[in-house]
Protein backbone atom coordinates (compact mmCIF):
# COMPACT_ATOMS: atom_id res chain seq x y z
CA UNK A 1 0.00 0.00 0.00
CA UNK A 2 1.58 3.24 -1.19
CA UNK A 3 2.02 6.28 0.83
CA UNK A 4 3.90 9.69 0.18
CA UNK A 5 6.98 10.13 1.13
CA UNK A 6 8.65 13.93 2.33
CA UNK A 7 12.10 13.68 1.83
CA UNK A 8 13.98 13.60 -1.19
CA UNK A 9 15.95 10.20 -0.56
CA UNK A 10 13.44 8.58 -0.87
CA UNK A 11 12.74 6.89 -4.63
CA UNK A 12 11.15 8.19 -7.80
CA UNK A 13 7.50 9.44 -7.70
CA UNK A 14 4.79 7.11 -8.80
CA UNK A 15 4.72 8.55 -12.05
CA UNK A 16 7.91 10.69 -13.01
CA UNK A 17 6.13 12.68 -16.21
CA UNK A 18 6.48 14.81 -13.29
CA UNK A 19 8.92 16.60 -11.51
CA UNK A 20 9.49 15.37 -7.77
CA UNK A 21 9.29 19.42 -6.55
CA UNK A 22 6.31 21.67 -7.76
CA UNK A 23 7.80 24.74 -6.33
CA UNK A 24 4.14 26.48 -7.87
CA UNK A 25 1.88 24.46 -6.07
CA UNK A 26 3.75 25.79 -3.06
CA UNK A 27 3.99 28.96 -4.40
CA UNK A 28 -0.24 28.65 -4.79
CA UNK A 29 -0.12 28.11 -0.95
CA UNK A 30 0.79 31.37 0.04
CA UNK A 31 -2.10 32.82 -2.43
CA UNK A 32 -4.41 30.60 -0.70
CA UNK A 33 -3.43 31.43 2.33
CA UNK A 34 -4.18 35.84 1.24
CA UNK A 35 -7.26 34.48 0.67
CA UNK A 36 -8.33 33.59 3.88
CA UNK A 37 -6.65 36.16 6.01
CA UNK A 38 -8.53 38.25 4.15
CA UNK A 39 -11.74 36.77 4.89
CA UNK A 40 -10.89 36.76 8.31
CA UNK A 41 -9.44 40.53 8.09
CA UNK A 42 -13.09 42.00 6.96
CA UNK A 43 -14.39 40.22 9.77
CA UNK A 44 -12.51 41.81 12.08
CA UNK A 45 -12.66 44.91 10.39
CA UNK A 46 -16.68 44.59 10.75
CA UNK A 47 -16.39 43.95 14.13
CA UNK A 48 -13.99 47.03 14.55
CA UNK A 49 -15.61 49.80 12.77
CA UNK A 50 -19.18 48.28 11.74
CA UNK A 51 -17.73 48.45 7.63
CA UNK A 52 -19.54 45.88 5.79
CA UNK A 53 -17.15 44.02 3.87
CA UNK A 54 -18.94 41.02 3.33
CA UNK A 55 -18.32 40.08 -0.01
CA UNK A 56 -14.74 39.30 0.49
CA UNK A 57 -16.25 36.63 3.07
CA UNK A 58 -16.24 33.65 0.30
CA UNK A 59 -12.29 34.29 -0.04
CA UNK A 60 -11.87 32.63 3.07
CA UNK A 61 -14.42 29.47 2.16
CA UNK A 62 -12.39 29.78 -1.44
CA UNK A 63 -8.66 29.55 0.49
CA UNK A 64 -9.51 26.52 2.53
CA UNK A 65 -11.12 24.91 -0.55
CA UNK A 66 -7.74 25.36 -2.38
CA UNK A 67 -5.88 23.86 0.59
CA UNK A 68 -7.78 20.47 0.32
CA UNK A 69 -7.35 19.91 -3.57
CA UNK A 70 -3.81 21.01 -3.14
CA UNK A 71 -3.31 18.42 -0.60
CA UNK A 72 -4.80 15.52 -2.60
CA UNK A 73 -2.84 16.62 -5.67
CA UNK A 74 0.89 16.73 -3.40
CA UNK A 75 0.03 13.58 -2.06
CA UNK A 76 -1.06 11.29 -4.81
CA UNK A 77 2.11 13.27 -7.00
CA UNK A 78 4.69 12.59 -4.36
CA UNK A 79 3.43 8.79 -3.40
CA UNK A 80 6.06 6.03 -3.32
CA UNK A 81 5.09 2.36 -4.30
CA UNK A 82 7.45 1.53 -1.26
CA UNK A 83 6.53 3.45 1.77
CA UNK A 84 4.61 2.08 4.01
CA UNK A 85 0.94 3.40 6.04
CA UNK A 86 2.30 3.73 9.54
CA UNK A 87 5.56 5.61 7.71
CA UNK A 88 3.04 8.11 6.16
CA UNK A 89 0.71 8.82 8.98
CA UNK A 90 3.58 9.30 11.08
CA UNK A 91 4.78 11.94 8.68
CA UNK A 92 1.56 13.03 8.18
CA UNK A 93 0.73 13.68 12.21
CA UNK A 94 4.41 15.51 13.00
CA UNK A 95 3.72 17.49 10.21
CA UNK A 96 0.59 18.88 11.22
CA UNK A 97 0.25 18.30 15.23
CA UNK A 98 3.06 19.87 17.10
CA UNK A 99 2.76 23.06 15.03
CA UNK A 100 -1.28 22.77 16.47
CA UNK A 101 -0.63 22.03 19.97
CA UNK A 102 1.84 25.18 20.42
CA UNK A 103 -0.46 27.87 18.59
CA UNK A 104 -3.49 26.47 20.42
CA UNK A 105 -1.40 26.62 23.74
CA UNK A 106 -0.50 30.23 22.83
CA UNK A 107 -4.13 31.23 22.06
CA UNK A 108 -5.37 29.92 25.17
CA UNK A 109 -2.67 31.88 27.03
CA UNK A 110 -4.00 35.05 25.14
CA UNK A 111 -7.48 34.27 25.92
CA UNK A 112 -6.71 33.58 29.94
CA UNK A 113 -3.76 36.19 30.65
CA UNK A 114 -3.72 38.20 28.31
CA UNK A 115 -7.38 38.94 28.51
CA UNK A 116 -8.26 38.65 24.93
CA UNK A 117 -12.30 38.22 24.06
CA UNK A 118 -13.54 35.52 22.65
CA UNK A 119 -14.89 35.23 19.48
CA UNK A 120 -17.70 36.62 18.40
CA UNK A 121 -17.36 39.03 21.21
CA UNK A 122 -18.97 38.04 24.39
CA UNK A 123 -19.10 34.35 23.81
CA UNK A 124 -19.24 32.25 26.79
CA UNK A 125 -17.20 29.14 25.50
CA UNK A 126 -17.03 25.33 27.89
CA UNK A 127 -13.56 23.99 28.25
CA UNK A 128 -14.28 20.36 27.04
CA UNK A 129 -14.92 22.87 23.22
CA UNK A 130 -11.43 23.67 23.70
CA UNK A 131 -10.30 20.45 24.50
CA UNK A 132 -12.05 19.12 21.62
CA UNK A 133 -10.36 21.63 19.66
CA UNK A 134 -6.98 20.20 20.82
CA UNK A 135 -7.47 16.88 20.15
CA UNK A 136 -8.88 17.94 16.74
CA UNK A 137 -12.61 16.07 17.06
CA UNK A 138 -14.41 19.61 17.01
CA UNK A 139 -16.26 19.32 13.78
CA UNK A 140 -16.55 14.97 13.77
CA UNK A 141 -20.38 15.04 14.50
CA UNK A 142 -21.57 17.76 12.32
CA UNK A 143 -25.00 18.51 14.63
CA UNK A 144 -22.78 19.30 16.92
CA UNK A 145 -19.75 21.10 15.97
CA UNK A 146 -17.33 23.47 18.49
CA UNK A 147 -15.42 25.47 16.16
CA UNK A 148 -15.53 28.20 18.60
CA UNK A 149 -13.26 26.75 21.34
CA UNK A 150 -9.13 27.01 20.67
CA UNK A 151 -7.55 27.99 17.57
CA UNK A 152 -10.81 28.12 15.94
CA UNK A 153 -9.28 28.30 12.24
CA UNK A 154 -7.78 24.17 13.59
CA UNK A 155 -11.61 23.15 12.35
CA UNK A 156 -9.85 21.95 8.76
CA UNK A 157 -7.44 20.34 10.37
CA UNK A 158 -9.61 17.84 11.46
CA UNK A 159 -11.16 17.58 7.67
CA UNK A 160 -6.93 16.75 6.67
CA UNK A 161 -6.90 14.41 9.96
CA UNK A 162 -9.70 12.22 7.95
CA UNK A 163 -8.48 13.01 4.40
CA UNK A 164 -4.53 10.81 5.56
CA UNK A 165 -6.59 8.37 7.30
CA UNK A 166 -8.13 7.49 4.21
CA UNK A 167 -5.42 8.11 1.91
CA UNK A 168 -3.86 4.56 1.53
CA UNK A 169 -7.44 3.16 0.96
CA UNK A 170 -8.13 6.20 -1.69
CA UNK A 171 -4.56 6.23 -3.50
CA UNK A 172 -5.11 2.81 -4.67
CA UNK A 173 -8.27 3.07 -5.77
CA UNK A 174 -7.39 6.17 -7.67
CA UNK A 175 -4.04 4.58 -9.20
CA UNK A 176 -6.29 1.81 -11.26
CA UNK A 177 -8.68 4.59 -12.96
CA UNK A 178 -7.73 4.06 -16.39
CA UNK A 179 -5.88 6.94 -18.26
CA UNK A 180 -8.41 7.69 -20.64
CA UNK A 181 -11.42 7.90 -17.74
CA UNK A 182 -9.49 10.01 -15.71
CA UNK A 183 -11.70 13.25 -16.91
CA UNK A 184 -14.64 11.53 -16.28
CA UNK A 185 -13.95 10.65 -12.99
CA UNK A 186 -12.70 14.20 -11.99
CA UNK A 187 -16.40 15.23 -13.58
CA UNK A 188 -17.82 12.03 -10.95
CA UNK A 189 -16.04 14.11 -7.95
CA UNK A 190 -17.16 17.95 -8.99
CA UNK A 191 -20.80 16.04 -9.24
CA UNK A 192 -20.86 14.88 -5.73
CA UNK A 193 -19.15 17.96 -4.64
CA UNK A 194 -22.33 19.79 -5.96
CA UNK A 195 -24.82 17.17 -5.16
CA UNK A 196 -23.74 16.94 -1.46
CA UNK A 197 -24.74 21.04 -0.66
CA UNK A 198 -28.08 19.68 -2.62
CA UNK A 199 -29.16 17.17 -0.71
CA UNK A 200 -27.82 19.59 2.74
CA UNK A 201 -30.53 22.68 1.43
CA UNK A 202 -33.47 19.94 3.06
CA UNK A 203 -32.54 20.41 6.38
CA UNK A 204 -34.18 22.53 8.54
CA UNK A 205 -33.15 25.18 11.27
CA UNK A 206 -32.81 28.88 11.72
CA UNK A 207 -30.81 31.16 9.12
CA UNK A 208 -27.82 32.08 10.22
CA UNK A 209 -28.06 35.78 9.62
CA UNK A 210 -24.72 36.55 9.17
CA UNK A 211 -22.52 37.92 5.90
CA UNK A 212 -21.94 34.40 5.37
CA UNK A 213 -25.55 33.91 4.43
CA UNK A 214 -28.88 34.64 5.63
CA UNK A 215 -30.59 31.45 3.40
CA UNK A 216 -28.08 28.96 5.64
CA UNK A 217 -28.73 27.67 8.94
CA UNK A 218 -26.25 26.44 11.51
CA UNK A 219 -27.06 22.76 10.71
CA UNK A 220 -26.52 23.30 7.23
CA UNK A 221 -23.03 25.13 7.88
CA UNK A 222 -22.27 22.27 10.01
CA UNK A 223 -23.18 19.29 7.54
CA UNK A 224 -21.71 21.41 4.03
CA UNK A 225 -18.62 23.34 5.55
CA UNK A 226 -17.42 21.89 8.67
CA UNK A 227 -17.55 17.92 8.43
CA UNK A 228 -14.70 16.04 6.58
CA UNK A 229 -17.01 14.05 5.11
CA UNK A 230 -18.32 16.67 3.12
CA UNK A 231 -14.79 18.09 2.18
CA UNK A 232 -13.74 14.46 1.04
CA UNK A 233 -14.84 14.99 -2.94
CA UNK A 234 -12.40 18.06 -2.63
CA UNK A 235 -9.18 16.17 -1.50
CA UNK A 236 -10.13 13.45 -3.98
CA UNK A 237 -10.44 16.06 -7.01
CA UNK A 238 -6.89 16.81 -6.23
CA UNK A 239 -5.96 12.98 -6.11
CA UNK A 240 -7.63 12.59 -9.78
CA UNK A 241 -5.62 15.98 -10.63
CA UNK A 242 -2.53 14.69 -10.23
CA UNK A 243 -2.48 11.61 -12.31
CA UNK A 244 -4.52 13.84 -15.17
CA UNK A 245 -1.29 16.80 -14.61
CA UNK A 246 0.84 13.27 -15.47
CA UNK A 247 -0.97 11.85 -18.39
CA UNK A 248 -2.24 15.10 -20.16
CA UNK A 249 0.41 17.68 -19.21
CA UNK A 250 -0.59 19.61 -22.42
CA UNK A 251 -4.15 20.36 -21.56
CA UNK A 252 -4.13 23.65 -19.85
CA UNK A 253 -5.88 27.14 -20.20
CA UNK A 254 -2.85 28.66 -18.53
CA UNK A 255 -2.66 30.01 -14.49
CA UNK A 256 -3.90 33.53 -15.71
CA UNK A 257 -7.44 32.25 -17.54
CA UNK A 258 -7.63 30.17 -14.66
CA UNK A 259 -7.50 32.75 -12.56
CA UNK A 260 -10.16 34.79 -14.59
CA UNK A 261 -12.55 32.18 -14.60
CA UNK A 262 -12.28 31.75 -10.68
CA UNK A 263 -13.00 35.13 -10.33
CA UNK A 264 -16.04 35.43 -12.30
CA UNK A 265 -17.32 32.23 -10.90
CA UNK A 266 -17.23 33.70 -7.55
CA UNK A 267 -19.20 36.86 -8.54
CA UNK A 268 -21.41 34.86 -10.22
CA UNK A 269 -22.33 32.58 -7.27
CA UNK A 270 -23.18 35.23 -5.00
CA UNK A 271 -25.23 36.78 -7.30
CA UNK A 272 -27.36 33.63 -8.33
CA UNK A 273 -26.78 30.90 -5.91
CA UNK A 274 -27.39 30.63 -2.17
CA UNK A 275 -24.99 30.42 0.17
CA UNK A 276 -24.67 26.83 0.53
CA UNK A 277 -22.88 26.16 -2.77
CA UNK A 278 -20.44 29.21 -2.31
CA UNK A 279 -18.96 27.13 0.61
CA UNK A 280 -17.11 24.77 -2.11
CA UNK A 281 -19.05 23.49 -4.90
CA UNK A 282 -18.78 26.60 -7.10
CA UNK A 283 -15.29 26.73 -7.13
CA UNK A 284 -14.28 22.94 -7.50
CA UNK A 285 -14.07 23.49 -11.28
CA UNK A 286 -11.89 26.38 -11.74
CA UNK A 287 -9.70 25.67 -8.34
CA UNK A 288 -9.49 22.14 -10.10
CA UNK A 289 -8.13 24.50 -13.77
CA UNK A 290 -5.53 26.29 -11.63
CA UNK A 291 -4.19 23.30 -9.91
CA UNK A 292 -3.30 21.56 -13.40
CA UNK A 293 -2.57 25.10 -14.50
CA UNK A 294 0.41 25.99 -11.95
CA UNK A 295 1.68 21.90 -12.15
CA UNK A 296 1.66 22.66 -15.69
CA UNK A 297 4.10 25.28 -15.36
CA UNK A 298 6.42 22.78 -13.38
CA UNK A 299 6.15 20.40 -15.83
CA UNK A 300 7.64 22.96 -18.65
CA UNK A 301 9.69 24.79 -16.21
CA UNK A 302 8.03 28.05 -17.38
CA UNK A 303 9.09 31.23 -15.79
CA UNK A 304 6.16 32.30 -13.51
CA UNK A 305 5.36 34.44 -10.18
CA UNK A 306 4.34 31.08 -8.91
CA UNK A 307 7.78 29.46 -8.69
CA UNK A 308 9.48 33.02 -7.40
CA UNK A 309 11.52 31.80 -4.07
CA UNK A 310 10.17 34.27 -2.31
CA UNK A 311 7.04 33.28 -3.56
CA UNK A 312 7.46 29.45 -2.42
CA UNK A 313 8.96 30.37 0.97
CA UNK A 314 6.09 32.02 2.14
CA UNK A 315 4.28 28.95 0.58
CA UNK A 316 6.67 26.75 2.83
CA UNK A 317 5.70 28.69 6.30
CA UNK A 318 1.48 28.95 5.37
CA UNK A 319 0.32 26.25 7.21
CA UNK A 320 2.29 27.94 10.17
CA UNK A 321 0.25 31.50 9.17
CA UNK A 322 -2.68 29.42 9.05
CA UNK A 323 -2.50 28.28 12.68
CA UNK A 324 -1.46 32.03 14.11
CA UNK A 325 -2.90 34.56 11.73
CA UNK A 326 -6.90 34.79 13.83
CA UNK A 327 -4.95 34.70 17.00
CA UNK A 328 -2.66 37.72 15.80
CA UNK A 329 -5.90 39.32 14.68
CA UNK A 330 -7.20 38.52 17.56
CA UNK A 331 -4.49 40.10 20.22
CA UNK A 332 -3.84 43.06 17.21
CA UNK A 333 -8.15 44.10 17.39
CA UNK A 334 -7.93 44.06 21.24
CA UNK A 335 -4.83 46.06 21.78
CA UNK A 336 -4.30 48.43 18.98
CA UNK A 337 -6.42 52.15 20.06
CA UNK A 338 -8.94 52.58 17.80
CA UNK A 339 -7.45 55.31 16.33
CA UNK A 340 -5.25 53.54 14.43
CA UNK A 341 -6.87 53.42 11.02
CA UNK A 342 -7.86 49.95 9.73
CA UNK A 343 -6.10 49.70 6.55
CA UNK A 344 -2.84 50.09 8.34
CA UNK A 345 -3.98 47.55 11.25
CA UNK A 346 -4.69 45.17 8.74
CA UNK A 347 -0.89 45.05 6.84
CA UNK A 348 0.50 45.37 10.36
CA UNK A 349 -1.19 42.09 11.48
CA UNK A 350 -0.56 40.34 8.15
CA UNK A 351 3.23 41.29 8.41
CA UNK A 352 3.42 40.20 12.34
CA UNK A 353 1.33 37.28 11.84
CA UNK A 354 4.05 36.40 8.56
CA UNK A 355 7.06 36.70 11.50
CA UNK A 356 5.32 34.32 13.82
CA UNK A 357 4.69 31.77 11.47
CA UNK A 358 8.57 32.13 10.27
CA UNK A 359 9.62 31.09 14.36
CA UNK A 360 6.65 28.47 14.22
CA UNK A 361 8.07 26.92 10.82
CA UNK A 362 11.59 27.10 12.53
CA UNK A 363 11.32 26.31 15.71
CA UNK A 364 8.87 23.42 15.43
CA UNK A 365 7.34 22.04 12.70
CA UNK A 366 10.62 21.70 10.21
CA UNK A 367 12.99 20.41 13.06
CA UNK A 368 9.89 17.58 14.29
CA UNK A 369 9.92 16.86 10.44
CA UNK A 370 13.60 16.58 10.57
CA UNK A 371 13.52 14.54 13.69
CA UNK A 372 10.41 12.38 13.25
CA UNK A 373 9.47 12.27 9.46
CA UNK A 374 12.42 10.93 7.80
CA UNK A 375 13.20 7.01 8.78
CA UNK A 376 15.66 6.23 11.17
CA UNK A 377 17.96 3.85 8.56
CA UNK A 378 17.76 7.36 6.60
CA UNK A 379 18.47 9.45 9.23
CA UNK A 380 21.92 7.39 10.05
CA UNK A 381 23.03 7.39 6.70
CA UNK A 382 22.87 11.26 6.51
CA UNK A 383 24.69 11.80 9.79
CA UNK A 384 26.98 9.58 8.54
Amino acid sequence: MSAPANTPEQSETADSRLPRDLPSLTGLRFFAICAVFIAHAALFTLIRTGADYSVLHPLGALGVSLFFVLSGFVLTHAARESDTVTAFWRRRFVKIYPSHVVAWIAVMAAFVFAGVPRMPPGAEVPFSHDLANLFLVQTLIPTDFTVDGGNGVAWSLVCEMVFYLLFPVLYPLVRRIREERLLLAAAAVVAVGWLLPLCYTALGGAPLGSPIGADLSLLQLGFAYFWPISRLPEFVLGMVLARLAAHRPSASIGVLPAVAVLAVVIVAGQLFLPSIFLLSAVTLVPLGLLIHAAAVTDLRGSTSLLRAPSTVFLGKISYAFYLVHYTVLMVAYFYVPATWPNAVLVLVVFVAAHLVAWALYALVERPFMRRFAVKRQLRSERGA
